[in-house]
């Protein structure tokens, strides 16, 4: 049985009148809010991996997770707007049949709705404006495209009536139960950064693999791959200081079972989701620990190219030179006339670069 302290989701609410039992409350109230809610802003996707019959792939869908992620790093923007800016993205995608040419404005739209509700949710002005997303994504559209988009996503989803609860929410709700639960068996080497929480919660959710998980088992899952990690660091430490690791660490798995059981998770389910948020992970180790092998590729328009290099006049064949043979005593004299300036050459308007390239086919 769980130790005095841990808490169990199903417990008595006035079992104890302390401060952290109330604040243990609060976090079980919200718990059965989420919970509620969760199935009206669950994505539920159904891509084809080939676009054949000219549908959105998985491959434009994680290329447009990625647009978005970057976008929050280059404005450097809360992870709400990101988690927030994807769950739009994929519920709309599971409510309507999209064209792959419009999925630039989508994605665009989508972090603009995101950024609109973090502004309104925070009571402060946006930093951000449309033109600059505009700009920065390359989305090939224009503002009046990105707000247009915006309110028919906005329609669609009902974003008006009440902000989504994403698996950010769920990631940071659940960590919290576990922390309030390590603090309670006197755990404090068990304080799971939140930082690196959400590093792993941006990885997994710009992957279609994990799109049509429970956000409540992704969230719970994240939870307990960053804690078996930090469980695992602290137990060879402490192994390493002849101090073995407390018993009561391993407490914390049978308050998972619980948190499992009380939200209604079947094992098979979270088998499959931590299988898939797993092998997502692995695949972002990997290339993060491959080598960077390939070299910078300048792609230039020929309109861009004749500005920095303007090689337009350059023949890649050079006219043959005839040679003629005189005489000495025939050879004719060159009569020397005034000067004339290079200016008045057929050839005055030749680039004078200080290096000039020819280029020859051989």
């Amino acid at each position: 049985m769980l130790r005095s302290g841990a808490g169990h989701p199903d417990a008595e609410a006035g079992a104890s009148t302390s401060s952290g039992r109330a604040d243990i409350r609060h976090l079980y109230t919200t718990l059965n809010e989420y919970l509620q809610l969760e199935t009206k802003f669950q994505p539920r996707l159904c891509l084809p991996t080939d676009g054949e019959n000219g549908e959105v792939t998985t491959g434009a869908r994680d290329g447009a997770a990625h647009v978005l992620r970057c976008l929050k790093v280059w404005f450097d923007l809360p992870a709400d707007i990101l988690i927030s800016a994807i769950n739009l993205f994929d519920r709309f995608l599971t409510k309507m049949k999209v064209r792959p040419c419009h999925v630039p404005c989508i994605t665009v739209s989508c972090m603009n709705i995101a950024i609109d509700e973090y502004a309104d949710t925070k009571k402060q002005p946006r930093n951000v404006t449309v033109e600059e997303l505009v700009s920065v994504s390359q989305s090939a559209c224009t503002a009046g495209d990105v707000a247009r988009m915006s309110r028919v996503i906005a329609d669609k989803l009902a974003v008006a009536e009440r902000c989504a609860v994403s698996a950010l929410h769920w990631a940071r709700l659940l960590r919290a139960l576990v922390v309030a639960a390590a603090e309670s068996l006197a755990l404090p080497h068990c304080s799971l950064p939140e930082s690196e929480l959400i590093n792993l919660l941006e990885i997994a959710v710009c992957d279609a693999e994990c799109v049509n998980a429970r956000t409540s088992e992704l969230a719970l899952v994240l939870v307990y791959h960053q804690l078996e990690k930090h469980l695992v660091e602290y137990s060879r430490k402490a192994t390493e200081g002849g101090a073995p690791l407390p018993d009561d660490a391993y407490y914390l798995y049978e308050f998972a079972a619980q948190l499992q059981a009380h939200c209604n998770m079947s094992d098979a389910s979270l088998l499959s989701t931590r299988t898939h948020v797993r092998a997502v992970l692995a695949r972002y180790e990997a290339r993060q620990a491959a080598p960077h092998r390939q070299r910078l590729v300048w792609r230039l328009s020929e309109r861009t190219l004749k500005v920095l290099r303007p090689t337009d006049r350059l023949t890649s064949l050079l006219p043959t030179i005839e040679e003629q043979h005189f005489a000495v005593d025939v050879t004719p004299k060159r009569t020397r006339t005034g000067s004339e300036s290079s200016e008045n050459e057929e050839t005055s308007d030749w680039p004078r670069s200080p290096v000039l390239p020819v280029y020859c086919d051989n």
